[in-house]
């Protein structure tokens, strides 16, 4: 590596610091989380991105929520920002921090990616969707992933598990509150059939 500027030297110390104290890496790359209008005094997303211009490592800065706090009076999914970094840029990051090839390499082939996945029935027929999660959401604990609807609402099945096609994750809104996003696996909701011919009806089509 060429000589390094004094700014280069700033930059590096700071995102090897925060890729090891937040950095999620998965399957579609690396991502950094951070909470919007908290006041907390670690670097923003802001903050990070002018790291990485600096380092010319390419990136994009995307809305991402995680769970709520188990104390918060209010219940809604935390706002955040987050960092990401794709896996086809994450050379320019490993310039700059080497040891990251080795995490990068050891990767299982089934590793999950940034989005949470889950079909959505319309008239015009089933639709793929995801959530804007933060991209540490495999791991939450089971609570975490209740306070954050990724339960399914009619049996509690955890709709993070992908190894059983009979339970992936489908939107069934209660019809009393039919624009909020209620999660229910295909077991408990006929695989979305029901919900998909009932809108074809409201629509006139055949289902």
């Amino acid at each position: 590596m060429a000589q390094l500027s004094e700014e280069e030297r700033s930059a590096q110390r700071r995102i090897v610091a925060t890729v090891r104290s937040c950095g999620v890496l998965n399957s579609d790359g690396l991502a950094m989380w951070r909470e919007a209008d908290c006041g907390e005094w670690k670097a923003t997303a802001a903050d990070i991105g002018q790291d990485l211009d600096q380092l010319q490592v390419p990136y994009q800065v995307v809305a991402a929520y995680r769970f709520p706090l188990a104390n918060a009076w209010n219940k809604s999914l935390r706002r955040g920002e987050e960092v990401r970094i794709a896996t086809k840029d994450l050379i320019h990051l490993v310039r700059w921090m080497p040891s990251l090839k080795k995490s990068i390499d050891g990767l299982p082939g089934d590793c999950p990616g940034w989005n949470f996945l889950f079909f959505k029935p319309k008239a015009e027929g089933m639709v793929l969707m995801g959530l804007a999660l933060a991209a540490d959401w495999p791991v939450w604990s089971e609570a975490q992933a209740r306070r954050s609807r990724l339960l399914c609402a009619e049996c509690d099945w955890d709709l993070r598990l992908r190894d059983d096609e009979d339970r992936l994750p489908y939107n069934i809104p209660d019809p009393e509150r039919p624009n909020k996003i209620r999660l229910v696996c295909g077991r408990c909701c006929n695989h979305g059939l029901d919900a998909l011919e009932a809108l074809a009806a409201a629509a006139g089509q055949p289902s």
